[in-house]
């Protein structure tokens, strides 16, 4: 006896969109806040690293003020490219 095999070609799938909504709407916006964190911290610390060479500092150090200052920075990214994606 032989079966009868129906076979669907085209698949509907909804997981490829919320995967798309997912980087659209949280992980690239996470990865530009990242990368506006790392930035402003990275500046800091070349400010705070040059002070100390030329001798207006004594000490080398962050603050905690510094990684504030690094925070407003990965917020404002990650507002930025947020509002971007939205606008799309």
């Amino acid at each position: 006896m032989k079966t009868l095999v129906q076979s669907n070609l085209a698949q509907v799938s909804t997981s490829i969109l919320g995967s798309r909504k997912l980087a659209n709407y949280l992980i690239q916006p996470l990865k530009a806040g990242f990368l506006g964190f790392s930035t402003v911290l990275m500046i800091i610390f070349f400010i705070n690293l040059l002070s100390l060479a030329i001798g207006t500092n004594e000490k080398f150090g962050l603050d905690v003020l510094d990684l504030l200052l690094a925070g407003v920075g990965f917020f404002l990214q990650m507002t930025g490219t947020l509002l971007r994606s939205f606008s799309r």
